[in-house]
């Protein structure tokens, strides 16, 4: 059984989980709410008192979550009528084509083209003409089959290791991983990355066929094929939020 309360007034609500599989205790900042959880021995007057404990560290991590918003909410106005690809913001122009049965996108060398019936129009919320989402994650998903695909290969061949299928995903939080069956699974918005953001994280989940942690070991062999593992890490902290923002 689920609790909600309120700590503070302004925060978003405090809601209290308990999970069989769960052994410790943690908290989870959301934009609408705070998860709470933990074991499902742990009481709800301990997690509540876990809550009271942490009480200053989620004030400040509501602030930092409502700074990130309002930060991506202008990253949005300011690359309004723009898709990310590949590193670079380009700009879409749409183009009404009469007698075409299915809108799309369309790459070109500086720009995108958004093909539509001009029966089809839709407006964003500031009355700007843009594509249907689903039109815009049928391009990336498109080009991710395409770029990931040779890229993966072209890594295949030159770490001695030997992988499994790869999978492209629609994951919510991650940019890649590797199964026990060395099965790869990589997200479609890596397509959004340079090509060197793509490359690390291709090589870093074929490194974890030989290494299934984050060992020392396992950055070494990293290092071997991807000597720039820190400018890497660095670049995907800071893009993080507007690439997973979709916009």
């Amino acid at each position: 059984m689920n609790e909600s309360f309120h700590l503070e007034p302004g925060l978003p609500p405090i809601t209290l989980i308990r999970r069989k599989n769960q052994r410790t205790m943690r908290i989870r900042v959301n934009s609408d709410r705070v998860i709470v959880s933990g074991p499902a021995n742990v009481s709800m007057n301990r997690l509540i008192d876990f809550v009271r404990e942490k009480s200053e560290w989620i004030q400040k991590s509501c602030e930092r979550r409502k700074q990130r918003t309002e930060q991506l909410e202008l990253l949005r106005k300011k690359y309004e009528g723009t898709l990310l690809l590949r590193g670079e913001r380009k700009p879409v122009y749409t183009f009404p084509v009469p007698g075409i049965r299915k809108s799309r996108l369309v790459e070109h060398n500086h720009a995108i083209v958004y093909q539509f019936h001009p029966s089809k129009i839709r407006y964003d919320h500031d009355g700007v003409l843009f594509p249907e989402p689903e039109d815009i994650h049928t391009f990336y998903l498109n080009v991710a089959k395409k770029d990931l695909t040779s890229r993966f290969a072209y890594w295949s061949d030159r770490i001695p290791l030997q992988p499994g299928k790869l999978s492209i995903r629609n994951q919510k939080t991650k940019w890649g991983s590797c199964s026990r069956r060395g099965t790869i699974s990589l997200n479609w918005r890596l397509v959004k990355c340079p090509q060197t953001i793509m490359d690390y994280i291709i090589i870093h989940e074929l490194c974890h066929i030989r290494h299934f942690n984050h060992s020392r070991a396992f950055w070494k062999t990293v290092a071997q094929y991807y000597p720039n593992v820190s400018q890497a890490r660095s670049w995907i902290r800071r893009r993080t939020d507007e690439i997973f923002s979709d916009f």
